[in-house]
């Protein structure tokens, strides 16, 4: 089983501004099967803010394996997790900026079995990180965990505390954000990662379909395999990226 660990699905109808992009979950199954994709996790595309509705409802369409991430921006009742959990959530999009304020949902969110899926680096907030990880909690970092690419992550100290905190911890590093990042800096950060976590630390994930404010660069699906393949040449170890990684952590059956 190869695993895609972060595509964003919506009707057209719900996208607010051009361009026109089918992100319906028929056509990212399509597309992911042309290219061996046999697993699907499906996490909300920011211009949906905080209402999962539209997730759940692609995801009720599912003809292959999905998994979900819904966002948890507010305080929700545990039994509104509960829910969640039984639809197909298996995570939670979280930034670490109001972890205070929704103490009592990641309570919940941790007896559920939930891990927390961190947007926007963990620089500055190591010490809420470790805490949560003392508490229980799996933690997944998007867009190789930093919150930006600016400085080489041959010695970027930014890069070095994170894998500080995720040796021998619970944590997981997500390649993505193919567009976002430069191509040079991207091969280098994985590189960094591929030495200090190895592939069991590690996920992929292609963020289709691709839209953007500035539209700038839309890669086809195929496009973003092949930026992972540039990432991770070895083959073993981008098997393990795309399969006995993802499928461990989001409850996929291999």
């Amino acid at each position: 089983m190869r695993i895609d660990c972060e595509v964003h699905p919506f009707r057209q109808e719900a996208r607010r501004a051009a361009p026109v992009i089918d992100g319906s979950l028929a056509h990212m199954e399509s597309t992911a099967r042309g290219c061996a994709i046999s697993g699907l996790v499906l996490v909300q595309p920011a211009f949906l803010d905080g209402d999962p509705t539209e997730l759940f409802a692609q995801a009720s369409q599912a003809q292959m394996p999905v998994r979900l991430i819904p966002p948890l921006v507010q305080p929700l009742a545990p039994w509104v997790l509960e829910q969640w959990s039984r639809s197909g959530a298996v995570g939670l999009a979280v930034t670490l900026d109001d972890v205070d304020l929704l103490a009592e949902s990641l309570e919940a969110a941790l007896e559920l079995g939930f891990h927390l899926e961190i947007s926007g680096g963990v620089e500055g907030r190591e010490r809420l990180a470790e805490l949560l990880l003392a508490d229980g909690h799996r933690l997944v970092f998007r867009d190789f965990g930093l919150a930006d690419s600016t400085r080489d992550p041959s010695w970027d100290p930014r890069l070095q505390r994170l894998l500080s905190l995720a040796a021998d911890a619970e944590v997981w590093v997500k390649l993505s954000g193919i567009g976002r990042v430069p191509d040079d800096w991207a091969k280098s950060a994985a590189d960094k990662l591929l030495e200090e976590l190895t592939p069991e630390q590690l996920l992929w994930g292609s963020e289709w379909p691709h839209v953007m404010a500035a539209h700038a660069y839309a890669p086809s699906y195929a496009q973003t395999l092949a930026w992972l393949e540039e990432l991770v040449p070895d083959a073993d170890a981008r098997g393990r990226i795309l399969g006995e990684t993802p499928a461990a952590l989001y409850g996929f059956r291999s």
